[in-house]
Formats: C-alpha cells, structure tokens, sequence
C-alpha cells in the first residue's frame, strides 16, 4: 500500500544549487539553528537539567589495577573501518517505505575494545555495550579511578588520522587528544594507521556522570563531498570538523561514586545524525540511534515492571534533538516531564520505577528527524 505522505528524503541538493544546507520545512541552515539553538540555551532557554544518578557496575571487561586514591581502569580500544547499513531489515515499520542496501550502507569507522596489545576484539556486555563499533564501548570509572587508555589508529579504508577527546574528566593538555594547526605535531592528536597513543585521564567528584568521548582528530573531507563546512576551495569543503565522529566514533563515559543508587536496568542511547552531503555514499541523510535508523532497525529496549531503570542519554553533531518517551515520566527541576532537550555534546541521566507495561515508542519529536529515522521500540514485560 502507498502513503503519499511518506516519502523517501529527496537528494541533498549540491553545493552548486545551495550555499547553505537548509532544513526543507523552515528555510533555516543547520549552522543557523545551532547558532540560535546555543545561545538560547546560554540564556536558559533550552536548559533542561535531569537528576544525574548513575549505575555504580564498573566494566570488568577493562583491566582494573591498585592505585592510590582508587584504581586505574585500563582499556585498549581501536579505530575500526567497517562496511555498515542503517537499515539491515530494509523497511521503515513507521511508514511502510523499503529501502536497498546500497542506499543506507556507508564505510563508517567506529571504536572497539580489545584485550591487552589490541590481541582481539572483546565480546559485547552489560558493561562496555554491544563492542560492534557505532557506537564506541562504553568506558566506566569510579571517583578516584584512573581511566588508561591505549589508542590504535586502524582505519584502513579512509586512512584517516584519529584521536581520542573525552568530555567530563579530569587530565593535562598532553592528554586532550584536540587536534590544532597551531600545534599540529602534538602527539595523540593525529594519529596515523598503525600508530598508537596511551591517553591517562582522571574521574574526580565533579566527574560523577554520562559523558561524550569521540575523535577530535584534525579536519578531512571524503572525495565527492559537496559540503559547503568551513573555507571551501572551488565550493567543496577543505575539511568538515569531526568528520569522523559523524562516521562513527563516538562513545559514552560513565563515573559513579559511592552515592550513586544501583538500578536493575541501564540503557544508553545516542542521537547523531549522518549527512548525504558529507557522506556521498549515502542516498539521504540519516537520523540515528546508536548505529542505526527507522523502526525496526534502532534499538528495541526492554524492562520489567517493578525494575529502577536508568537512562543515559547522548547527542553528537550539529543538530538538537528532543527525546520523548511515549507513557512514561521523570522527575526533573521538582517537577515531572516526558521529553527533554538534547544537545551536541550533551547528555540527559535519569531514573524511574517502571511501572507500565506495553510496547511503547521512544524518539527524537524534532519532526524531521523523526521522519528521518529517530524512532524506536520500548518494551516493559
């Protein structure tokens, strides 16, 4: 059957028809609604805060040694290039709309755990998450603990240089891994394939939270871009910043201390977008859950009445997202809500009791990023 009103996303126009990417229901780019976004939130507009307790498991896929003051939590990740598709069932189950592999499969580069010496990858859990590469594994502290990580750059497909920049930590500039062309030999900034760098950073109280890590290696641009990003050279991008984290490396820190309530069920979520005109090989763009897009192909969730369940949520890239959950509250600011403003860069942390059984939807309620894949399954048993 065909709905008229569902329709695949046209072609991104090229940068020879537009000098802007514009959002097609207001006329507005991307750069200007993030502009206007941040400094409404500067001005409190769209602050929303969410009470940020948090799991007190610790990953025990990490190697964890003795140090003063907590311990040091070892972790050997690498930067993997993989084929992936958004869609592996092919349909939409939100508006019925098939889709070929070759539409919404792209070369992504993603961050996997290893065991020592990057000897093989490890197998997925509870605590470091699927290890499948979108998202990254998750990297866990307790206050006091310090976080080492050994970092191989091995992208093989694109040969990009990477790093590793974590949010919410405590650690020197040696170990920020922020690439910059006033310093542009700095070591763990711009790894090469085959190289490696040991990041130390450190969780203090104030580092008790969900947080961001992802590349923040130097500036680069796939052939057959038509993004219009920064200085461009014959109207083509000279290089779109963190391109490879909209590819794929991203990933959550989690740090807990001695406060943090124990929940029966954590779930980590993350909104990042894919754009056709920095990513040719894809047919449109793509709104994202962890790795994926459109119903029936992000996440589908579970939980038991009677559990504490515990979300962790996250956003990366360009665009502010609003996460709705269909039949459930949460406390926040002395008062109950259902959807929260989300951010580049930021995170949402929250608990309830379950209690509301079903199969319900989660999703981004910013409408074009909803018709853009930002939905998803949330089943309590």
């Amino acid at each position: 059957m065909d709905f008229p009103y569902f329709k695949k996303r046209a072609n991104t126009p090229k940068s020879s028809d537009v000098t802007q990417q514009k959002r097609p229901e207001d006329g507005l780019s991307r750069r200007m609604f993030f502009q206007g976004a941040a400094a409404a939130t500067a001005t409190g507009v769209l602050a929303v805060s969410c009470a940020d307790v948090n799991s007190s498991v610790i990953a025990s896929s990490a190697d964890v040694q003795t140090a003063a003051g907590g311990q040091v939590r070892e972790y050997w990740i690498q930067a993997d290039s993989f084929y992936h598709n958004l869609m592996p069932s092919g349909i939409d189950q939100m508006s019925g709309l098939h889709y070929q592999p070759n539409e919404s499969s792209y070369w992504a580069i993603g961050y996997r755990a290893y065991t020592s010496d990057w000897k093989k990858p490890l197998a997925g859990d509870s605590n470091i998450g699927a290890n499948a590469g979108i998202p990254g594994p998750v990297i866990r502290a307790n206050v006091g603990d310090t976080i080492r990580v050994h970092f191989r750059n091995n992208d093989t497909y694109y040969k990009f240089m990477h790093s590793m920049h974590p949010h919410g930590v405590l650690y020197t500039p040696a170990n920020d891994g922020a690439w910059t062309a006033q310093a542009a030999t700095k070591p763990g900034t711009a790894l090469k394939v085959g190289e490696t760098f040991t990041y130390e950073w450190k969780a203090v109280a104030s580092s008790v939270g969900s947080w961001p890590y992802h590349d923040h290696s130097m500036p680069m641009t796939i052939p057959g871009s038509t993004s219009s990003s920064g200085k461009e050279m014959g109207g083509v991008s000279n290089g779109i910043m963190e391109l490879s984290a909209e590819l794929g490396m991203f990933g959550m820190i989690v740090v807990t201390d001695s406060n943090t309530p124990p929940v029966d069920r954590e779930i980590l979520l993350y909104f990042h977008d894919l754009y056709e005109v920095d990513i040719p090989q894809l047919s449109q763009d793509f709104d994202c859950f962890n790795g994926y897009a459109f119903l029936g192909n992000t996440p589908n969730f579970e939980a038991r009445v009677g559990e504490r369940v515990r979300w962790r949520i996250m956003a990366l890239g360009q665009d502010f997202h609003v996460f709705h959950l269909h039949g459930h509250r949460w406390s926040s600011l002395g008062t109950f809500i259902d959807s929260a403003i989300i951010g580049p860069a930021t995170t949402l942390t929250f608990d309830y009791v379950e209690d509301n059984p079903g199969t319900w939807l989660y999703h981004c309620h910013v409408t074009e990023h909803m018709m853009g894949g930002m939905v998803g399954y949330y089943t309590v048993k």
